[in-house]
């Protein structure tokens, strides 16, 4: 996987389609080459640990730099700032912590032509083909 393809929401395997349909979509498969993302059930719960190990660390930065940078002496105003700063950071990167968790667990499960194959995974498709 590619810089330009883990910021640009990209396969991680074809670089070609965009993982995410929604803001919040848990992605079941490629559109463009096929692969299946859900190797299993609960495939991407490991996402959670590395969103919130990184928005313990935004919230922490800002704390740092409102109290050593701004001066701010104020408790409830930094508690304040942390949270919102958390919240945001927290929704914004749910994406990017799960493409985290993709590109971890593609460099130490290497796709195989299984991988592309539906063998028996339940699909959220009606029979029409539509979600």
């Amino acid at each position: 996987m590619t810089l330009k393809g883990f910021l640009g929401l990209r396969c991680p395997v074809c670089e070609r389609a965009r993982v995410f349909r929604g803001y919040f979509d848990t992605p079941e498969k490629c559109p463009e080459c096929g692969y299946f993302f859900m190797r299993e059930t609960g495939y991407f719960l490991p996402h959670t640990p590395i969103g919130y190990i990184f928005t313990v660390g935004v919230s922490l930065a800002v704390w740092l730099l409102l109290e050593y940078g701004f001066g701010v002496r104020s408790s409830a105003a930094i508690i304040g700032a942390m949270i919102a700063a958390g919240a945001g950071f927290g929704i914004w990167f749910a994406r990017y912590a799960k493409m985290i968790w993709l590109a971890i667990d593609l460099r130490l499960h290497p796709p195989t032509q299984e991988d592309f194959l539906p063998r028996g995974r339940q699909t959220n498709r009606d029979a029409s083909g539509r979600r």
